[in-house]
């Protein structure tokens, strides 16, 4: 992801992924997730911190509750995928437009689907009930579950998106579930961006409440939500004629997902304009746990009923 600053407006800066060089950049990017107990350097006057978090607050005491006991760190910007509660926005992805319509023949793809859900995971026990979700939805439609929470699946690296072994959302499932780890505002993952451009429809779960009518465009997924149960999805999906399912197709061509790349190449690009225009952007984070948890933003499930 080292894609560096050349094709940004300022493209004066320069990334080191040394440490020897943290105690004289004006920078450092730290990982949320990843923090040292202890810092192995002296930070200069005016660096300025950047915490960094790509995954949900559920995580960041991953490595121990750090922010608790060590006053070392204040930071000065935030990069997240929360739009509304960031400096620097780094999203998993976005959907754009295509310039121009696609022409295929949506309805023999869709005639030539033989199951319906797939699901991908090796994190099965979540904060969002995930798995308790799935297994209710079972009993009213089959779901095939690749990886550690479900048939082993040895195809491709761990981590790694191999298009090859993808190739099953093309030519076999329907819908693929996109159900995230964590229900946290505006907390939409690459299960939705990564496999947004196959010739299938995403089934997602994940976010605040309604928050995927204003990141998706409208027809071109499914959302649990808009149900008033599991069973009522299950009935939806198990009944959707292939006539509207290829006019789900046709409607999702409309649109496609860049990757990654090009949101993080925004990110590094608004992070060098920043340190060029330092004294505009200057702020001290003095708690980064009030600003991480003080709107709440992850809530509990509200569609798996505990028993």
């Amino acid at each position: 992801m080292d894609c560096g600053f050349k094709t940004c407006k300022y493209n004066n800066c320069k990334m080191s992924f040394d440490r020897t060089d943290a105690n004289k950049s004006q920078a450092i990017i730290f990982d949320g997730r990843f923090m040292p107990r202890k810092l192995r350097f002296t930070r200069p006057d005016g660096q300025v911190w950047i915490f960094a978090a790509h995954e949900s607050p559920l995580t960041y005491g991953a490595g121990g509750n750090w922010w608790y006991k060590n006053t070392e760190y204040i930071f000065n910007w935030t990069m997240t995928y929360d739009r509304d509660n960031t400096d620097i926005f780094l999203p998993y992805g976005e959907i754009l437009k295509r310039k121009h319509k696609e022409r295929r023949d949506f309805k023999s793809i869709a005639q030539n689907k033989n199951k319906t859900l797939l699901m991908i995971a090796s994190h099965c026990s979540t904060h969002s009930k995930r798995q308790e979700y799935v297994n209710e939805l079972k009993k009213y439609i089959d779901v095939d579950i690749l990886g550690s929470c479900g048939k082993k699946w040895n195809c491709g690296t761990h981590f790694t998106h191999d298009e090859n072994c993808f190739q099953i959302l093309n030519t076999t499932y329907k819908f693929y579930l996109a159900f995230e780890n964590a229900l946290c505002h505006q907390y939409i993952t690459e299960k939705f961006y990564e496999n947004f451009n196959y010739d299938l429809i995403m089934l997602t779960r994940g976010g605040s409440k309604e928050e995927s009518k204003i990141f998706f465009p409208k027809g071109t997924y499914v959302a649990t939500e808009d149900f008033k149960s599991i069973k009522d999805l299950g009935t939806y999906l198990k009944t959707l004629t292939v006539n509207k399912y290829a006019a789900l197709l046709k409607r999702k061509s409309q649109f496609y997902s860049p990757g990654y790349l090009q949101v993080y190449q925004r990110a590094l690009c608004d992070i060098c304009e920043r340190m060029n225009f330092e004294d505009k952007y200057s702020k001290t984070i003095e708690n980064i746990t009030n600003w991480a948890f003080g709107s709440q933003p992850c809530l509990k499930s509200q569609d798996i009923i505990d028993i």
